[in-house]
């Protein structure tokens, strides 16, 4: 047993190691600016930002959106469910204080058989007047060169998306804690980790980048949106078509204060969308999760002491590896983070392994989705009643 612990020790850890490096590499890369030239100035890009409710500090995050050195044409357009959606006005405030910036905005209900977001996201394209289009949430802020570094590379027919990590930073209760470890953890440290391997575990949709022919000829966001994973099924479609999937900068999020509810809903959404890929994805990411525990449960029913010894030296390196990841992504330690890595691991193998025999619901921005296997929605409830969607 204490040759077994050893080789998968030396395994995993060496993976740890590399999901630091690699963040660290990606995050240097996001925040040395490219300036943008000549060769940008032929290629518009719309860019579509769906919007639901007040996220923390909006305004500032808009303002990065402004503030971009891309030399080509711009467009943004911002899409919403409805006219008293209190984040408006922001917006509305924002486009006032950049008159030199083209910007519109559009309220449409959602879309009968999508979710809110890819309703919104639909209803935006549809505006839409250039060739690359661009899509990015409201709680994320960017560099002054974003446009240029998700843009250029779609040049290339070879690649159909580019899709981005989101670094999260800031809280100091636990369950905000919880949610940017989880988030960095899901994000940038495996899914965007995979992706620079060229794993096929789809995009996010944070922010990503298309070019509008491509999007169109796949079925449109329409194709995709009856799923609460539409992202995660966009990239894996690509992936299908022998398309590359991309990885752009790094996005920042900045957290102020969450209920525990939106840390236990996101873990949902994320296990529905690994139980899409069962067959290799879901165990894959059960034994990246759990296998120091699953170690350490083996010795101890053995009583195999030097293994359990070994075992509880694994956790004390995921706690120092877990404390590696606050400092690679800017975030503070704090006390409750020397807990926050091994109950990550266990929270997620809870997750994954209760999607798998279980038909999960799903809070998200206010609307509440029945799910089934691969985040498709098989029910979706409002404020006002519940909309049917079809199987």
């Amino acid at each position: 047993m204490v040759y077994v612990c050893i080789a998968l020790g030396l395994i995993f850890c060496s993976f740890w190691v590399a999901q630091l490096i690699f963040v660290t590499a990606h995050s240097r890369w996001t925040y040395r600016i490219t300036e943008s030239d000549k060769r940008d100035m032929s290629t518009g890009v719309s860019i579509i930002h769906p919007i639901k409710d007040l996220d923390f500090e909006l305004e500032k995050n808009l303002e990065s959106w402004m503030n971009q050195n891309y030399k080509g044409p711009v467009e943004h357009i911002f899409s919403f469910q409805e006219a008293d959606d209190p984040a408006i006005e922001i917006v509305r405030d924002i486009i006032s204080k950049y008159p030199e910036v083209d910007c519109k905005i559009t309220i449409n209900p959602v879309i009968e058989g999508l979710n809110g977001k890819s309703s919104n996201m639909v209803n935006g394209m549809r505006m839409s007047r250039y060739g690359i289009i661009m899509f990015g949430d409201s709680d994320i802020r960017i560099q002054p060169d974003f446009i240029v570094k998700m843009v250029r590379p779609l040049k290339n027919e070879k690649i159909g998306i580019m899709t981005c990590g989101q670094i999260n930073r800031g809280g100091k209760d636990f369950w905000t804690r919880f949610f940017t470890f989880e988030q960095n953890c899901e994000t940038d440290f495996i899914w965007a980790f995979l992706t620079k391997l060229r794993v096929d575990v789809g995009a996010t949709g944070a922010a990503f980048a298309m070019r509008k022919k491509l999007l169109k000829e796949i079925g449109g966001l329409e194709a995709f949106g009856g799923s609460l994973l539409e992202d995660m099924h966009l990239g894996s479609t690509l992936y299908r078509m022998g398309y590359k999937v991309a990885l752009g900068p790094f996005l920042e999020c900045q957290v102020n204060k969450l209920e525990r509810e939106k840390s236990l809903n996101y873990a949902k959404r994320i296990a529905i969308g690994i139980r899409t890929h069962i067959s290799f994805e879901l165990p894959a990411f059960i034994v990246m999760l759990f296998w120091y525990w699953a170690l350490l449960f083996i010795s101890v029913i053995a009583e195999d002491i030097p293994a359990i010894y070994i075992c509880l030296g694994f956790i004390g390196l995921r706690i120092l590896h877990g404390i590696g990841q606050r400092i690679v992504t800017g975030n503070r330690v704090y006390v409750v983070d020397l807990i926050m890595a091994p109950f990550f691991d266990l929270f997620g193998t809870f997750y994954l392994t209760y999607s798998t025999f279980s038909k999960p619901y799903v809070m998200w921005r206010g609307i509440k989705y029945e799910i089934k296997k691969g985040g498709y929605i098989e029910e979706m409830y409002t404020s006002d009643g519940g909309i049917k969607v079809a199987e």
